[in-house]
């Protein structure tokens, strides 16, 4: 079931893309060490389309062929080991890559239309939300200050930001 976009309109659909094109001029769109490297050209081009006319559950049910098998990751005592990917990898992926241009396109869209702030809301239900993102429902953001934040492909797993963050369920609005 895809996030509940408040306003996934043709208007925030221009501006989604065009922070999508500007990633994708400068060579800065992020792509999940879960797509296969042979699929990252595929999966650009999925993507644009889903911003320009569909959603993060179409996005979903076209990439689930694209994703590796197994992943490396790190355990308690340090070592790292390889594990299969989880069932829901598809949509953790579709739904965040998205939901940041999303982000990003209600941001620029705000601040083009002269407001300074979106606000936060939950986009899917959680029966046990993240304490974190209980906190964040509701509050106002300042556009320019989340848009430069979500524009920042964060690499490094330590970096936190406030939204964007996987699995989430959070979403921002025009207020």
């Amino acid at each position: 079931m895809p996030l509940l976009y408040a306003n996934l309109d043709p208007i925030t659909r221009r501006y989604c893309l065009a922070e999508f094109d500007h990633d994708v001029a400068r060579g800065t769109v992020a792509i999940s060490s879960r797509i296969r490297p042979g699929a990252i050209d595929d999966y650009v081009e999925l993507l644009r389309q889903a911003l320009a006319y569909y959603d993060d559950q179409w996005l979903e049910d076209r990439i689930e062929g694209m994703l590796v098998d197994f992943e490396l990751r790190n355990t308690p005592t340090g070592s790292v080991t390889t594990a299969k990917l989880p069932s829901y990898a598809a949509r953790v992926i579709a739904e965040g890559d998205f939901n940041r241009y999303y982000m990003r396109g209600v941001c620029a869209r705000a601040l083009a239309e002269g407001l300074e702030v979106v606000e936060v809301y939950r986009a899917r239900l959680s029966a046990e939300p993240r304490p974190e993102s209980v906190e964040l429902e509701g509050q106002q953001l300042r556009a320019s200050d989340l848009l430069d934040e979500l524009r920042i492909a964060h690499p490094d797993p330590t970096v936190e930001a406030a939204l964007g963050k996987p699995n989430s369920g959070l979403s921002v609005r025009l207020v």
